[in-house]
């Protein structure tokens, strides 16, 4: 197994912080349609890909899930 460094990660994660926090607030301009909506049409809205952020949320979602955060951290 390979070792992993950590130096530099502090500086790296407060960059990081501010550009999540800009998501954070985009998401939050979309919430109150998007909590009227139906499945489908979030759906929809996802894989329309007119909306760079949500398609940005959204593929962060699944990488997250798919290499990290699988369904045993829900339980």
């Amino acid at each position: 197994m390979a070792d992993l460094n950590l130096t530099g990660q502090t500086t790296l994660s407060s960059t990081i912080l501010t550009r999540i926090n800009q998501i954070k607030a985009a998401m939050e301009l979309r919430k109150e349609v998007w909590n009227r909506m139906s499945v489908a049409k979030k759906k929809a809205w996802i894989a329309s890909g007119k909306d760079p952020i949500m398609t940005l949320a959204w593929n962060i979602y699944k990488y997250l899930r798919d290499n990290f955060f699988g369904q045993e951290v829900d339980n």
